[in-house]
């Protein structure tokens, strides 16, 4: 699979308080069971409620998986999808 970095702009004020209020309901091992396929596979997010953009990292096999994998929510947003293959990972 390919690296992928997606910057989801929500659609509207209401689209942003729905995403973080339904993020805020589900737990990490939630997210690890139903975030995963074959053909995407959700690895991080960095979000900040009081912005319009969400950034996350996926690994898949094309930008279409990434989109059926989010089903409904992608519609919240405008998805920028870049795929990033070169990665350094450097952290501490």
């Amino acid at each position: 699979m390919k690296d992928y970095m997606v910057a989801h702009t929500f659609k509207s004020e209401e689209h942003r308080a729905k995403h973080f209020e339904a993020s805020s309901q589900l737990t990490l091992e939630y997210m690890r069971e139903h975030m995963k396929s074959d053909s995407a596979s959700f690895q991080m997010n960095w979000g900040n409620p009081d912005e319009m953009v969400t950034y996350c990292w996926w690994k898949a096999e094309s930008p279409a998986a990434i989109l059926s994998m989010l089903g409904e929510m992608a519609e919240l947003y405008d998805n920028d999808i870049k795929e990033m293959p070169m990665v350094a990972n450097v952290a501490d």
